[in-house]
């Protein structure tokens, strides 16, 4: 029930945001030169897009804009500047995102929260990225593309985590959630990530009707800062129609997953069904360890952590729409079960 209102909560919260002026843009793959259009997203992962549980990680909404590079804004040169004079690539897309995540116990109606389950947190933060795409003549992955991010917000109730959820819970009839009172404290937080995937592997072929077309590409990552910690390996496939020249497999997620910066190229119609599977060794998780200064709730986190997922795209003209179901093991000694979500993109290239 949690669930649901969360999700409602998405669509007002994307209504909002579109009365503020920031109406949607058009999204571009980076390979299309001379065009400076830029993507709207809106990405919204909830338990009740898919087994309707509510624990855990419950919600996650976030907005995300990116485009080209050609107008970088100012606050966002001198980490071009950094990235060309570490590595020798140009940033080609950048982008800024905003979003909000809420963690629960798998009791909401326990007061106080019981020990041995997830936190009560609330993440409220805005994320800075800057992306290449690279080709190379030879060797075994020609074409790749790195990801930078920088996550910054506020932990605990700064974060309105509580206020989110109860009033949306009051105003549908929802059971209260009692155990806000023990969440983390006030903490800034900041995570820095780097990603590089290779396409590795594009097949197509005529044999079947309107053509059919497959992609491959590992990747690797890490991240580090008080946020979280933590190295990630894994694999994405992808196969559809009219996609072969996209690098990207899926749609962008909210962090920590397998995702994507979010642009992509327009065409008078696509779709596809993508799978991936991503490992994770975690040295800090914020929302499991607790406050990195203070005493506050905890439980004993696993350092290793893996994520399957499954999903479909659909793109008409300039519209993109994915949705993805997500199965995450384990993520702390006293969790009795694996948890899964469903993840929601919207996508706008107008």
């Amino acid at each position: 029930m949690r669930s649901r209102t969360l999700s409602r909560l998405a669509l007002g919260a994307a209504l909002a945001f579109g009365a503020s002026g920031l109406a949607p843009q058009k999204a571009q793959a980076q390979e299309a030169e001379g065009d400076d259009a830029g993507v709207f997203s809106l990405i919204v992962e909830n338990d009740s897009l898919s087994s309707g549980n509510d624990r855990n990680y419950t919600s996650g909404i976030k907005f995300t804009y990116v485009r080209p590079t050609g107008d970088i804004p100012g606050w966002l040169s001198g980490g071009e500047n950094l990235l060309r004079n570490l590595t020798g690539a140009e940033a080609q897309v950048w982008g800024v995102s905003f979003g909000q995540s809420i963690f629960t116990p798998e009791d909401i109606t326990a007061n106080p929260a019981p020990p041995d389950q997830h936190p009560y947190a609330g993440w409220l933060y805005l994320q800075a990225m800057l992306g290449t795409v690279q080709h190379r003549e030879d060797g075994l992955f020609p074409r790749f593309s790195d990801l930078y991010e920088l996550e910054l917000g506020m932990v605990g109730p700064a974060a309105m985590g509580e206020e989110a959820q109860s009033s949306i819970h009051q105003l549908l009839g929802a059971p209260d959630p009692l155990g806000w009172d023990s969440q983390l404290e006030n903490e800034l937080a900041f995570a820095l990530s780097f990603e590089r995937r290779w396409s590795s592997f594009r097949y197509s072929t005529d044999y079947v009707p309107g053509g059919l077309e497959f992609v491959a590409a590992p990747h690797i990552g890490a991240t580090l800062g008080t946020l979280r910690t933590e190295a990630r390996v894994g694999l994405s496939a992808q196969i559809g129609y009219n996609i072969i020249n996209q690098i990207e497999i899926g749609p962008p997620r909210v962090r920590p997953s397998i995702g994507s910066a979010g642009y992509f190229e327009e065409k008078p119609f696509s779709w596809s069904i993508f799978a991936g599977v991503q490992g994770r060794a975690v040295g800090r998780n914020l929302f499991l360890d607790g406050n990195t200064f203070v005493d506050s709730a905890s439980v004993d986190k696993r350092t290793y952590v893996a994520d399957a997922q499954l999903g479909f795209t659909l793109q008409v003209n300039g519209v993109r729409l994915a949705y993805t179901y997500v199965v995450r093991t384990e993520e702390f000694e006293t969790q009795t079960e694996r948890q899964d979500f469903g993840a929601l993109a919207l996508q706008f290239r107008l």
